[in-house]
């Protein structure tokens, strides 16, 4: 259980103040799709392994969700808890996360790619009551693990096995409490719960835990979204995995806001991908620089129909021009870069027109600070060289809590405030570089898939990684 910890009340006010923040949770979205739109597609769920998609209504997505939050009450599980799980892309992932939210529950997502030592790792450091796996997923028996690890983790009540066949399975948990009487709506959650647990690559050491409330990550999600002038009548590609933030918040999250159709794939297959746009009608994705390359440069992509896909956001690694000139000259799709972190979720973003896209990371979300510092940690006058560039999350990401000294020691790796710097000129679209042949050991991390394999040095300074600066931010 993730206790012992509160929201900084004059953060509260200035963000409730602003506007960034909803003020609500994901659940009181998907109430309103399953009411207004019943029958409607909800999700997609598509396998590479047999090439199926299961298609899930909103009712039939929501029937679902009461079920596994029945089950998961049935066996203790309330606000608080940490629920972790280790699934592909699929209505599993999904549905798991509205019923941790109907029961006030904590999302634990784990990438499918973590093995032993990391999933021990994060298991014990969350506390997690209950895990969830596939039974194997390319190729690995990810349900061995689970249970070799189980006896080791104290806290670990339940292992829960997605295409098990023991009355320990999660097919046999949604089986046992479909139509259960105490189904409901809402939820337990708060706006300043947390809402998701989200561990870092561990590219600086260890993995860090990143907390998110409803508040911080659909605050920062809805700008996303205006940014990118997305609507009701778009349809989600989601190739990027669910547990990484890429994928939870800007396919899973964005479809959900919108109340759009979510195409979700469980193994990055371009052919497929392609396929799925060309059915489907799917007009919008976000994934890594290297999605949208191996997409551009299909053989004969050019001769299918996609007029329907608009919009292709990447983050991650550098764009190469020639990517985007095949992206529009084959593709026939708008490209935008961004930049962000699993604590900040996207921060900047170039313009869906296209605009500086070859060379910029774009201009800040409403809720999001980027200033460029010289090596004192003092902003730099526009058009003057900088060595620098510090990004504030503090508006819009979760990032000031506070406990007892006792805890915060247990928890240090959860609650952490991390400084960037990175070389180059200012300018007002920051594009951020290290200089030609420096290497350093810590390096940014991105939402787009995987590390942008930038080095970048430790900020140094009065006022780097302290707490304060960002409490004076966001006043």
């Amino acid at each position: 259980m993730i206790d012992g910890l509160f929201l900084d009340a004059g953060r509260r006010a200035a963000e409730q103040a602003r506007g960034v923040w909803p003020g609500r949770v994901i659940s009181d979205d998907f109430d309103r799709w399953v009411a207004q739109r019943p029958q409607a597609t909800a999700i997609l769920a598509c396998r590479d392994q047999d090439g199926s998609c299961e298609r899930l209504s909103w009712q039939q997505l929501a029937e679902r969700v009461a079920a596994i939050a029945a089950g998961l009450r049935a066996r203790g599980i309330g606000r608080g808890d940490v629920v972790s799980f280790q699934l592909p892309n699929g209505w599993e992932f999904v549905a798991l996360h509205l019923a941790c939210v109907r029961l006030g529950a904590v999302t634990n997502p784990l990438m499918p790619i973590f093995r032993q030592r990391e999933v021990s790792f994060m298991l014990r450091h969350a506390g997690a009551k209950v895990l969830v796996v596939p039974a194997r997923f390319r190729g690995f028996d990810h349900a061995a693990m689970a249970h070799a690890l189980q006896p080791a983790l104290p806290a670990l009540r339940e292992v829960l096995v997605v295409g098990g066949s023991t009355p320990a399975s999660f097919e046999a948990l949604v089986a046992a409490h479909s139509g259960d009487p105490s189904r409901h709506d809402g939820s337990a959650l708060a706006p300043d719960d947390v809402m998701q647990l989200l561990y870092t690559s561990g590219t600086t050491g260890e993995p860090k835990g990143v907390m998110h409330t409803s508040n911080t990550l659909l605050g920062t999600t809805l700008q996303f979204i205006e940014r990118m002038q997305l609507g009701a009548s778009d349809i989600v590609l989601a190739p990027s995995p669910l547990a990484h933030q890429a994928g939870f918040a800007y396919g899973m999250l964005v479809a959900l806001l919108l109340g759009s159709p979510l195409v979700t794939m469980d193994v990055w297959n371009p052919a497929r991908a392609l396929d799925l746009i060309e059915t489907h009608g799917a007009t919008y994705t976000f994934a890594a620089t290297p999605f949208l390359a191996d997409l551009a440069n299909l053989p004969g992509v050019e001769q299918r129909r996609t007029a329907a896909f608009r919009l292709f956001v990447t983050s991650g690694a550098p764009i190469p021009p020639a990517v985007v000139a095949a992206a529009h000259a084959r593709l026939r799709v708008g490209v935008v870069s961004g930049w962000g972190m699993t604590e900040t979720g996207i921060a900047t973003t170039t313009m869906p027109s296209g605009h500086k896209v070859l060379d910029s990371d774009g201009v800040a979300l409403a809720g999001e600070e980027v200033r460029i510092v010289d090596a004192q940690g003092h902003e730099v006058p526009r058009g003057q060289p900088a060595r620098r560039a510090a990004f504030s999350w503090c508006r819009s990401l979760r990032r000031l809590f506070e406990a007892p000294r006792s805890v915060r020691r247990r928890r240090r790796r959860l609650v952490r405030h991390r400084r960037h710097r990175a070389h180059g000129r200012r300018r007002l679209y920051p594009r951020l570089r290290p200089r030609q042949g420096h290497h350093h050991p810590r390096r940014r991390e991105h939402p787009g898939g995987r590390d942008r394999g930038r080095a970048v040095p430790p900020a140094r300074g009065p006022r780097s990684g302290h707490r304060g600066d960002c409490r004076r931010a966001s006043r």
